[in-house]
């Protein structure tokens, strides 16, 4: 039974045709069938009594040919581009299946927004996320591994799986910050410099009355409802949209223009 229900999930994937951003036709076509896990699927759904598999055994197919990691909106998103209709309700109920049998891992985004990526059991990696245009890089160190074993260990715990996440910037997005930008485009944790304004007249004033000059440095704590709170000299400030927009500032900072490590350049390079 499990063997006929991966045949007709293949079939039906198959004719889907191209439904990923950036996958050509030809692409898709020699991409690696994931026969193993979806006949896995068909049998652990077989043996739960689940009475419509198909639709989850097509949809692991195309999570596994996914080249991002997935929120239930995208995933949605990209199954319809492939002519596959499916709600954001049911791919969140779906990838959270997936979570459960193992076929996934869930994963907490800075804000909170949940997002998928498939399971590779034995092989555990940690992430880099980029607050600013929202780049994840998957990496593995083993002494990052035996660090969190001795800190479960010291602290009496028995270490059973953990998620590392590091937020930061990205090599691209610090590179746009060393050459300037409006203060609107920072994003929470950063500390910048102003370097100019494009604002009025009055509005300059009232800035240079706050005591936000050329020169100034701001902390970026976040942002509400448009404006950015940035803290200046100890003192919180939030600046709405028009004045965040004409604010120009440049990263400063020991991270603002530093260079990957040898480990780092050894890793792109692999």
């Amino acid at each position: 039974m499990s063997r006929m229900l991966a045949h007709v999930a293949r079939r039906l994937h198959r004719r889907l045709g191209c439904y990923l951003a950036g996958l050509s036709p030809g692409e898709a076509a020699l991409a690696p069938p994931q026969a193993r896990e979806t006949e896995s699927l068909a049998t652990l759904l077989a043996s739960l009594g689940y009475q419509d598999p198909v639709e989850p055994l097509l949809m692991l197919e195309a999570f596994h040919a996914a080249t991002e990691h997935l929120t239930p909106a995208v995933f949605s998103r990209l199954l319809k581009d492939g002519g596959h209709s499916v709600s954001e309700i049911r791919a969140a109920g779906v990838l959270d299946l997936f979570s459960s049998l193992g076929f996934a891992e869930r994963r907490f985004a800075e804000d909170g927004q949940v997002w998928y990526e498939p399971s590779r059991p034995g092989r555990h990696h940690d992430h880099l996320v980029c607050s600013g245009c929202g780049r994840t890089v998957e990496f593995h160190r083993p002494d990052v591994d035996l660090l969190i074993e001795k800190i479960a260990g010291d602290e009496d715990f028995r270490h059973l799986h953990h998620q590392l996440v590091i937020y930061g910037l990205c090599p691209e997005c610090r590179r746009r910050r060393h050459d300037g930008l409006p203060l609107a485009d920072t994003t929470a944790g950063e500390t910048v410099e102003v370097t100019g304004f494009t604002l009025a007249d009055d509005l300059n004033q009232r800035l240079s009355d706050l005591g936000l000059r050329r020169g100034s440095r701001l902390k970026i704590l976040g942002e509400r409802s448009g404006a950015i709170i940035a803290l200046l000299d100890g003192c919180r400030l939030a600046l709405g949209p028009e004045i965040s927009a004409g604010v120009m500032v440049r990263a400063v900072g020991h991270h603002s223009g530093h260079k990957p490590s040898a480990h780092h350049r050894r890793q792109r390079q692999h």
